[in-house]
């Protein structure tokens, strides 16, 4: 299993990234893959801030990471609200899903239902919002979650930036909306998700 910091995979997102801001830049594919920003480590999540220092923001059609505001310093983390009652132990938004958000909307929310990271075993994994508010008010019944990977910076490396991206879209979307295509238009034929036609285009994914 790889560990939350390994160095290995950090490399790897980080090359995966330069890759994609070239050939976004050279064929406009109307993404944001942001610059790298400056986030210190933070001895609670290993691996987290390492990951987020990388980009400071990915938006495709149906997905948008951006760092969470409480891993942006040691004070925001020690002051990030704590719900005692959360019967998930107040998980960290890492992402959220967009194809539920209209188009005009997505400046004004960060997001739709939120991909979550478990602070305590730093799993990234996907829980329907009904579920979660079910196991509030159900907290000794058992719900259904998906893990979607060990650790945030493989979750980037493997889910976000390389084959397992329309299993993710899959899993938290829908199983029909990953190949989904263009009817009209330049890019006819080709898949309707500008992310995923990136990733095609620079060999990440299929």
């Amino acid at each position: 299993m790889t560990t939350p910091a390994d160095p290995g995979v950090l490399d790897q997102v980080r090359e995966k990234l330069d890759l994609l801001r070239r050939l976004d830049a050279e064929q406009g594919f109307g993404v944001v893959i942001g610059d790298p920003v400056p986030l210190e480590p933070l001895p609670d999540l290993p691996g987290v801030a390492e990951t987020y220092r990388l980009f400071d923001r990915l938006e495709g059609d149906n997905f948008r990471f951006v760092a969470p505001e409480a891993i942006r310093s040691a004070a925001a983390w020690a002051d990030r609200p704590v719900d005692p009652d959360d019967p998930m132990g107040s998980p960290l938004p890492v992402g959220y899903e967009l194809h539920s958000v209209p188009p005009k909307l997505r400046g004004d929310v960060p997001g739709g239902a939120p991909i979550y990271l478990d602070v305590s075993d730093l799993e990234v994994y996907w829980m329907d919002p009904d579920d979660y508010v079910f196991q509030y008010e159900h907290p000794d019944e058992d719900v259904e979650f998906t893990v979607l990977a060990p650790d945030i910076a493989t979750f980037v490396n493997e889910r976000v930036l390389g084959p397992g991206y329309p299993e993710l879209v899959a899993t938290v979307i829908g199983p029909a909306v990953p190949d989904r295509r263009l009817s009209g238009g330049r890019h006819a034929g080709e898949y309707a998700d500008n992310w995923r036609r990136l990733l095609v285009a620079a060999g990440l994914s299929s």
